[in-house]
C-alpha cells in the first residue's frame, strides 16, 4: 500500500535536496536515482537551477517575493510516497522510479531517494517545475488526484494493496489533533456543550443559544462573528471552525429541526441491541457535524439515521432477525393494501361500462319475445357486463337493479381516497423497514466493531444498559423519563415472552391431544 503526499518548496531548494539526499537516511546513497539529472547533491542542484532559471525570470536560490506578481514561485515539487512495513527498500525504490517516469516523463530533472530510517520505507521525489522544453508542471487538487491514481495502478501491478476509500485531508493543527486524541481539547468540549444546548427547550434561535452558552461560563469576544472561549483559555475561536455542523446556517437548521436529530433523545431510554445502534448513530452524526468539509447532503444522513432509530424503537426491534420479520410483515401489509386499492379502482371501469351498456342490457332483459338478433345482442352484453361491468353475483331481476348497482359502486368508490392513503402509509412503512434493515446490516459490518473497540464507548454502553445518562461533570445518573420508557419497553418484552410461552404450551397440549387420539384410534382398530 502506498500513500502519496505533496509539498511545495518555495524557498531553500538546496536545503530540501540535501535533506532527501542524506546518506544517513538512505543507507549511504544506496537507493538514489536521478532522472535527467545527476544523483548527487551538487550536480542535482546545478541541473535544477539551470532549468528553472532558463524558463523563469527569478533566481533559483532567491527567496524573495517576485516584484511583478508579488508571489514566490515554486522551486521544487516535492512528493512523498510512503509504504507499509511489508514493502522492501528495493521494491519501494523500483516503484518510485517507475511512478516518477510514468507521471512526469524522462525529460524533466527528477530525484528519487528512498529513506529507510523509519519503520515504513518511503520515497522522496523532487521534481523540477520545468522540463527541458519549458513545459511547466502545475500542482493542484486535480494533478494530485492524477498522481495518486497512477501510484495505485503501479502498486496493483506489483500485487500491493491500495487505499480504497481515502479519508479527506484534515484542516486542524497537530496541536489540536493531539489534544483531541488525549481527550483534553476545549474545542471538543465546546462542541459537546453546543450539541447538548441545541436540544434544550429554551433554545429557539441563535441568540438564545449564545445566552445559554454564557450561562455555561463561555465568553463571547465577538457575538456577531460568534467567537467564543471557555473559562481559562486565552484566545477563543469562531464556533463555525468546530466543524460543518456549527456554521451559522447549520446551527439555525439544527435548532429548527432538533426533533429530527438523534441526540434529542436520551440513549438511556433504549435497552439491549438498541443501545449499540443508538451509540453508533450518535458517533456517525458527530463525524458529520465535526467534519471540516462542507458537504450539504450529509445533513440528510442525520435525519435518515434518526428516522431509522425511531423505527427500530417504535417497532420493538432487538435483533437483525426482528428487523427481517418486520420487513416481511410490512411487505405483506403493502400487498394487501395494494390489492384492496386496485380492486376498488377497478370499479371505476365497471361504472363506466354500466353507464355505456347497462341501459341497453336492462331494456333487452324486459323484452319477453326476443328475436334471434336481440338474443345474441343480450348474450353479448351479458358477458361484457359480467367481465367488466360488475353484474357478477348481482340479482338483475330485482326492480331497479341497475340504479341500485350504480349507487353501490359509487358508495364503494368513496373509499378510494382512504384506501390510497392506506396504501401510501403501507408503502412508506415498507420503505422505512427496507432502509432500516440496510442501515443495520451496514452498521453491523462497520460501526459496530468500531464502537465496541473504543474503551470510552464501551463504558458508556454499559451505563446506558443500566439506564444511566452521562452528566455535564462526567458522572452518570438515572433520568426519570428514560426510566419510564425503559420500563415500558421491558413490559412489552415481558408480554411478548409470555405470549410465546403460552403459544408453546398450547402447541404442546395440541400435540399431546393428537397423540392420544392416534393411540385411541389404533387401539380401536385392533
Amino acid at each position: 500500500m502506498a500513500y502519496v503526499k505533496y509539498t511545495a518548496i518555495h524557498s531553500t531548494p538546496k536545503a530540501h535536496l540535501k535533506y532527501i539526499l542524506n546518506p544517513d537516511k538512505n543507507e549511504e546513497m544506496k537507493y538514489v536515482t536521478g532522472i535527467c539529472c545527476g544523483d548527487d547533491l551538487e550536480t542535482a542542484y546545478d541541473n535544477f537551477k539551470e532549468i528553472f532559471e532558463k524558463y523563469n525570470s527569478e533566481k533559483f536560490d532567491d527567496c524573495k517575493l517576485s516584484k511583478k506578481s508579488g508571489k514566490r514561485h515554486i522551486r521544487i515539487h516535492s512528493y512523498t510516497q510512503s509504504f507499509d512495513s511489508s514493502v522492501s527498500p528495493e521494491e519501494a525504490h523500483r516503484i518510485g522510479v517507475e511512478w516518477a517516469k510514468k507521471v512526469f516523463g524522462t525529460n524533466r530533472p527528477i530525484i528519487v531517494s528512498t529513506h529507510v530510517n523509519t519503520n515504513c520505507v518511503h520515497n522522496h521525489i523532487a521534481v523540477c517545475p520545468y522540463d527541458l522544453d519549458g513545459i511547466r508542471w502545475h500542482s493542484n487538487a486535480k494533478t494530485l488526484q492524477f498522481v495518486r491514481k497512477r501510484s495505485d495502478e503501479i502498486c496493483l501491478e506489483h500485487n500491493l494493496d491500495i487505499i480504497r476509500n481515502p479519508k479527506k485531508k484534515s484542516t486542524i493543527s497537530y496541536k489540536e489533533h493531539d489534544a483531541r486524541k488525549k481527550g483534553y481539547s476545549w474545542k471538543v468540549k465546546m462542541a459537546d456543550t453546543i450539541d447538548r444546548l441545541i436540544h434544550s427547550d429554551d433554545v429557539t434561535d441563535i441568540y438564545s443559544l449564545i445566552e445559554k452558552m454564557k450561562e455555561c461560563s463561555y465568553t463571547f469576544t465577538n457575538e456577531s462573528r460568534m467567537i467564543a472561549k471557555p473559562k481559562g483559555v486565552k484566545y477563543g475561536c469562531c464556533i463555525s471552525k468546530l466543524g460543518y455542523g456549527y456554521s451559522y446556517q447549520m446551527l439555525i437548521q439544527r435548532i429548527n429541526n432538533k426533533q429530527n436529530e438523534f441526540v434529542g433523545r436520551k440513549i438511556s431510554s433504549f435497552i439491549g441491541f438498541q443501545v449499540e445502534i443508538a451509540v453508533g448513530i450518535r458517533e456517525r452524526q458527530f463525524d458529520i457535524y465535526r467534519s471540516q468539509s462542507v458537504h450539504m447532503p450529509t445533513y440528510a444522513e442525520v435525519r435518515k439515521s434518526f428516522e431509522v432509530l425511531n423505527f427500530i424503537h417504535s417497532n420493538h426491534i432487538h435483533s437483525l432477525e426482528d428487523m427481517r420479520s418486520c420487513l416481511a410483515a410490512a411487505n405483506r401489509k403493502e400487498d394487501i393494501a395494494m390489492h384492496r386499492y386496485f380492486s376498488l379502482a377497478n370499479k371505476k371501469e365497471q361504472l363506466k361500462t354500466l353507464d355505456y351498456l347497462g341501459d341497453e342490457y336492462a331494456r333487452l332483459l324486459k323484452v319477453e319475445n326476443r328475436d334471434e338478433a336481440q338474443q345474441r345482442r343480450l348474450e353479448k352484453l351479458h358477458w361484457q357486463l359480467m367481465i367488466s361491468g360488475g353484474i357478477s353475483g348481482w340479482d338483475t331481476h330485482m326492480e331497479n337493479w341497475l340504479p341500485k348497482l350504480k349507487d353501490k359502486l359509487r358508495n364503494d368508490l368513496r373509499q378510494l381516497d382512504s384506501l390510497a392513503a392506506e396504501m401510501g402509509r403501507a408503502s412508506k412503512e415498507r420503505t422505512n423497514a427496507e432502509m432500516s434493515l440496510a442501515y443495520l446490516e451496514d452498521f453491523l459490518k462497520s460501526d459496530y466493531d468500531r464502537i465496541r473497540e473504543h474503551e470510552q464507548l464501551r463504558i458508556q454502553i454499559e451505563n446506558y444498559h443500566n439506564g444511566l445518562e452521562p452528566q455535564e461533570d462526567g458522572t452518570y445518573k438515572a433520568e426519570p423519563k428514560p426510566t419510564a420508557e425503559r420500563n415500558a419497553e421491558f413490559a412489552y418484552l415481558d408480554m411478548r415472552e409470555e405470549q410465546r410461552r403460552r403459544a408453546e404450551e398450547q402447541r404442546r397440549r395440541d400435540q399431546r391431544q393428537r397423540e392420544m387420539r392416534n393411540r385411541s384410534r389404533s387401539g380401536y382398530c385392533r
